[in-house]
C-alpha cells in the first residue's frame, strides 16, 4: 500500500540507511553488511517497487517537504457522522420515570372548611319564635269582658276567708308537735341551770358580777320563750301565756337582788315578785306535763324551772 492506514504516512519512500552490523563470522565491526533485496536486487528499504515495508523496529520514513503533520491531515474519505441514529419508524418506547433526586413538591397546608350557616339559621329563627312570643303575650286578650267588681259596703271573699288566729287550728302544724315539744324542754333545761347558779350566787353572798351573769340568762330565755312555735302542742298559747310570765317575773326578781348588791335583799324586798314567779310557773306546769309525757319527755316541777 502506498501509504499507512492509520497515519496516512507514505511508505517506501524512507532512505536507506547503513546497517553496519559486526560479521557474524568474523567477528570484525564495521562490515558493509547492507541487506540485498532477494526479490529485485536492490538494498532492502530504499522503496524500490516491490520491496515489503520495512520492519517496524526502524525509523519512521521522512516526509517531503511541504507536507504538515500526519495528524493534520484530513483522512480520505467523507468524514465520520457522530451523530445518534434515531430509531426506526413505528418501534416502541418505555417512558422513564422522573429523576429520584427531582425536588418534591412544596407541602402546602389544605384549605380551611368552610363555616356552617346552620347556627345562624337556628339563632334566627329561635330569636323570631320568641319574639313572636312575646308579642302573643302582650296582645293576648287580659279578661276585660269579664264582670265588674261591686263596690261599696259589700265584704269581699278575701276578707270572709282570712285564716283564724295561730292556735285556733289545731291541725297548723300538727306534724311539728314533737319538734315544738322538743324547743320548749331544751328551755326548761337552760332555766333550771340558771336557778342553779343562782342558789350559788345567793350563798356566796351576792356578788355584783354574778347576779348581772344570771340576769342576762334570765332576759335571754325570756326572748327564747316569745319565739316559741308551739301551735302544734295542746294549749299551747296558754302554756306560752305562762312560761312567759313565769321568766318576766323571774327577771324582776334577778334585777332587785341586783340592786342590793354587794349583798343579798331580805325577804320581804322579793317577796310579791317571787311569789308572781311561783303562780306562773305552776300554771305553766299543769299544761306541760300531758305534752311531756305523751312525747316522751321529762316531767319538771316548779322547782326545777
Amino acid at each position: 500500500m502506498p501509504r499507512c492506514t492509520r497515519c496516512n504516512a507514505a511508505l517506501g519512500t524512507a532512505p536507506a540507511e547503513d546497517a553496519t552490523t559486526p560479521d557474524p563470522h568474523s567477528g570484525r565491526p564495521g562490515e558493509d553488511a547492507t541487506v540485498q533485496d532477494p526479490y529485485g536486487g536492490g538494498t532492502a528499504g530504499s522503496g524500490a517497487p516491490g520491496e515489503p515495508p520495512p520492519p517496524p523496529w526502524t525509523s519512521p520514513p521522512q516526509e517531503p517537504a511541504g507536507w504538515g503533520s500526519p495528524l493534520d491531515q484530513p483522512p480520505p474519505g467523507p468524514p465520520p457522522d457522530h451523530t445518534t441514529p434515531m430509531p426506526p419508524g413505528g418501534e416502541t418506547y418505555t417512558q422513564l420515570s422522573p429523576e429520584p433526586w427531582a425536588e418534591p413538591a412544596i407541602w402546602q397546608p389544605p384549605a380551611p372548611p368552610k363555616k356552617s350557616r346552620t347556627p345562624y339559621f337556628l339563632g334566627a329563627a329561635g330569636a323570631v319564635l320568641l319574639f313572636g312570643l312575646a308579642l302573643g303575650i302582650v296582645l293576648w286578650p287580659s279578661g276585660s269582658d269579664a264582670p265588674a267588681q261591686p263596690t261599696g259596703d259589700v265584704p269581699s271573699v278575701q276578707g270572709a276567708s282570712e285564716a283564724p288566729p295561730e292556735g285556733d287550728d289545731p291541725s297548723s302544724g300538727a306534724g311539728d308537735a314533737e319538734a315544738q315539744a322538743k324547743a320548749v324542754d331544751d328551755l326548761l333545761e337552760e332555766m333550771g341551770g340558771t336557778r342553779s347558779e343562782l342558789g350559788g350566787v345567793v350563798t356566796s353572798g351576792c356578788p355584783t358580777a354574778g347576779l348581772r351573769r344570771v340576769l342576762d340568762a334570765r332576759r335571754s330565755q325570756l326572748e327564747t320563750a316569745r319565739s316559741l312555735d308551739v301551735s302544734a302542742l295542746e294549749n299551747g298559747p296558754k302554756m306560752k301565756e305562762a312560761l312567759v310570765r313565769a321568766l318576766e317575773a323571774s327577771a324582776e326578781s334577778n334585777q332587785r337582788y341586783l340592786d342590793f348588791a354587794p349583798g343579798c335583799p331580805t325577804e320581804s324586798d322579793v317577796a310579791d315578785v317571787n311569789q308572781r314567779a311561783s303562780s306562773a310557773k305552776s300554771e305553766f306546769i299543769s299544761y306541760w306535763s300531758p305534752i311531756a309525757e305523751e312525747a316522751g319527755l321529762p316531767t319538771r316541777t316548779e322547782s326545777d324551772i
